[in-house]
């Protein structure tokens, strides 16, 4: 699993959410999950269970930047 696997959305959800752990990452998630409107809950589950299939190296080398950030810095 990559983070060219995950949608716009669901990178934009988990950079709210993102711990320092995969697994706080899900657990923030599904913490959040009954504050979401359904398609949130959708977006949600969707990408806890993208995140899952990563593993915890993929995870730690994945950059989750929010689509509106104005592209970060490029030369990381």
């Amino acid at each position: 699993m990559t983070i060219m696997d995950f949608t716009v959305e669901e990178i934009n959800l988990i950079a709210i959410y993102k711990s320092d752990s995969k697994e706080k990452t899900i657990y923030r998630l599904h913490d959040m999950y009954e504050f979401m409107e359904d398609e949130m809950q959708i977006i949600a589950t969707s990408s806890a269970r993208k995140l899952s299939a990563m593993t915890d190296a993929e995870f730690a080398l994945s950059k989750f930047i929010p689509a509106d950030d104005d592209w970060g810095d490029l030369s990381e």
